[in-house]
């Protein structure tokens, strides 16, 4: 009799072992095809083809999508303006969600996102350079190289926009703070961010210096840092003007 009981119960762990491997199988094999799927449904960054810069965004239940961006004032929202959904819309031909357009873009550097349903702003998953949108968000980057083949006009986005004004092409600027080894957080704001406290969070590095990256267009520009919630003028620049306050704002200017 226990003979015959060992005899069920090995059955009954083979079986169970025999399910267990069989749902690891499945559980294995359907993480495979998400992954599948991920790798297939991600698209790649912009490129240069014989007419210009294309751009692709996903979207199969998007209505519209434009393509914002410094090349075209943000679809007429920088400043103040209201959106303008004739601006550089995308189109998707063959109806399989994919949406595209191709410009002919000058060399530079651009920020840009796509706008789904003239509501919701995303910066391109298939991109992987990025940098802050100043609204807790990413604006992704695109660098057009001086040797692109394809024909283009310096006067492009000018010609596009109808006014030299609606461009502001934007140079990385690198903020340092020294002396602050001991701070736990450290932000950089200014008249670029609207004075925003918490704009651009920056990070200290091994040699306890505090830095970040941030677009700014040429001109002139006051900033601080927030230390710990102090805000200070930057003790390495000598260039300052009364915040009225009675302290200082720090003064950069960029240069075209």
């Amino acid at each position: 009799m226990q003979r015959v009981v060992s005899a069920q119960a090995a059955l009954l762990g083979n079986r169970l072992a025999g399910h267990i491997f069989v749902l690891a199988f499945i559980g294995l094999l359907l993480s495979g095809c998400s992954l599948l799927s991920f790798i297939e449904d991600r698209l790649p960054p912009p490129e240069a083809t014989r007419n210009g810069m294309i751009f692709r965004y996903k979207a199969p239940a998007a209505r519209q999508v434009n393509l914002a961006g410094e090349f075209n004032n943000w679809l007429g929202t920088a400043n103040g303006g209201r959106l303008d959904p004739n601006i550089d819309p995308m189109r998707d031909l063959d109806d399989d969600g994919i949406w595209e357009i191709t410009l002919p873009l000058p060399p530079g550097r651009y920020q840009y996102k796509f706008v789904i349903d003239q509501v919701d702003w995303q910066e391109d998953p298939g991109n992987p350079e990025s940098t802050d949108d100043g609204y807790g968000g990413k604006n992704s980057i695109l660098v057009v190289p001086a040797d692109v083949r394809y024909e283009y006009d310096e006067a492009y986005v000018t010609k596009l926009l109808g006014t030299g004004s609606r461009i502001r092409i934007q140079t990385a600027h690198d903020f340092a703070l020294e002396g602050y080894e001991d701070a736990e957080k450290v932000y950089v704001t200014g008249s670029f961010a609207d004075w925003d406290p918490n704009a651009h969070q920056m990070v200290k590095g091994a040699d306890g210096i505090w830095s970040v990256e941030v677009e700014l267009p040429e001109g002139k520009h006051l900033y601080k840092f927030v230390v710990d919630g102090e805000w200070i003028a930057d003790p390495g620049n000598d260039q300052t003007q009364d915040d009225g306050y009675g302290g200082k704002n720090s003064v950069l200017f960029i240069q075209p």
